[in-house]
């Protein structure tokens, strides 16, 4: 494939493609606040909640969605698929909005799931496509200062409208709805990423270019899937669960536990912005893995030893936490899903990694609320392990970057130096 001239930043697209996280991570901490509520307002019992949170937005609605979408997203191009998923995204929320008993939860979050799961994969493609190729880390890295950015909102509104009850939540809904419209309105004159405009004019996308995917690129499909299932047990955990656990294990107070959480994940957008962004690109990505990494698992730790009803543990763990997340895996997972697989496989890449991980997080998240309470350190010792596991198989396998995603395939990527 000839080599496309991106010499400058397309930062409309960028921030519209961006957007998709603000509505994924906002619809799960929005569901995460409203946790405790739904529980006592519709008898939900821990089984059901677990349930919940394994079917809706958080795991395995939007894991079905990915795969779909991702699919979607290299037979069709990715405008065809992020164009019109949000129209499903704003029903979805709409539904939890007036929602009268658990089962229209149910639904809501379903419907919620499986559009944002299908947006995802595709607004990552189109960023890393357009994105200069020394810039490609940072652009991909601002999906997660938006991942970070719609939590804050979300969780500011919960703060605010705590007193309100249950209405509060449902007007918290109501935003994201609102947001989903505006965004689809504004999507709607998005131009296709070139890059894969390009390759479907010289490629089609049929059972072979699959083949090719499961065949030869199952090694990096395997690295991605693993290193970020292990690293997201205890990032896609916190990212639900944390209200639930500091409301229930440390007795915090609703707006305590809320209020930590937004702290959480605030910091983590803003060390994505002052820490990731500018250094991703300029040096050894193994070093930037590792240290982060080992400050995780010490917050961790941290945890396991100390109090969480003490507000001071708590608010040292959310700091170390997130700024060290903020450098992590989370972050290298979204820039590698870029950068290891073919432009007519990418986004169906992204899809099979977010399904098979979303498949992981929703096991796991059946039984969180029955392991904490049975036994909070041994539900931490786990995302401990978890977390080491992962950053040792990164920083051991890490893969080198390349220099064009035209290149990406037409040689192998597996080096020192990453």
């Amino acid at each position: 494939m000839t080599a496309i001239n991106r010499t400058y930043i397309d930062w409309k697209r960028v921030i519209l493609a961006c957007m998709a996280d603000y509505l994924d991570a906002g619809g799960i901490v929005a569901a995460s606040a409203g946790l405790a509520l739904w529980t006592s307002a519709f008898k939900m019992s821990s089984g059901l909640v677990g349930l919940l949170a394994a079917l809706g937005v958080n795991a395995g609605a939007y894991a079905a969605g990915a795969l779909i979408g991702g699919y979607l997203g290299d037979r069709l191009g990715r405008k065809r698929v992020y164009q019109y998923d949000l129209i499903a995204y704003m029903i979805g929320a709409l539904l939890i909005v007036f929602a009268s008993g658990s089962a229209f939860l149910f639904v809501g979050m379903i419907i919620m799931g499986l559009a944002i799961g299908a947006d995802v994969p595709t607004s990552w493609a189109l960023i890393g496509e357009i994105a200069p190729d020394k810039h490609r880390g940072k652009l991909v890295g601002m999906t997660s200062v938006f991942w970070s950015l719609g939590p804050v909102v979300v969780l500011l509104l919960a703060f605010g409208l705590s007193g309100l009850g249950l209405l509060g939540i449902q007007i918290v809904f109501a935003h994201l709805a609102l947001v989903a419209l505006v965004t689809w309105i504004l999507r709607r004159r998005m131009a296709e990423s070139e890059m894969w405009t390009a390759a479907r004019q010289k490629n089609s996308f049929d059972s072979a270019m699959l083949r090719t995917l499961f065949s030869r690129y199952r090694g990096r499909l395997s690295f991605v899937f693993i290193v970020h299932s292990l690293g997201a047990i205890a990032l896609g955990t916190f990212g639900f669960f944390l209200p639930y656990i500091l409301k229930t294990v440390g007795s915090q107070t609703q707006a305590a536990s809320v209020g930590f959480n937004a702290l959480n994940f605030g910091l983590t957008g803003v060390g994505v912005a002052v820490l990731f962004m500018p250094l991703v690109d300029r040096i050894n990505r193994r070093v930037l893995y590792g240290v982060s990494g080992l400050f995780t698992a010490l917050s961790l730790l941290a945890v396991i030893f100390l109090p969480l009803s003490n507000p001071w543990v708590v608010f040292g763990f959310v700091v170390v936490f997130s700024i060290s997340t903020s450098c992590g895996q989370e972050q290298l997972y979204r820039v590698w899903c870029q950068e290891l697989f073919p432009t007519m496989v990418r986004s169906t890449a992204q899809g099979v990694v977010i399904f098979a991980q979303k498949v992981v997080l929703a096991v796991w998240s059946l039984f969180v609320p029955i392991i904490v309470g049975a036994s909070f350190s041994a539900f931490t010792w786990i995302l401990f392990g978890a977390v080491v596991l992962s950053v040792l198989i990164g920083v051991a396998w890490m893969p080198k970057r390349p220099q064009t995603l035209e290149e990406v395939g037409a040689e192998e990527l597996w080096g020192v130096h990453a």
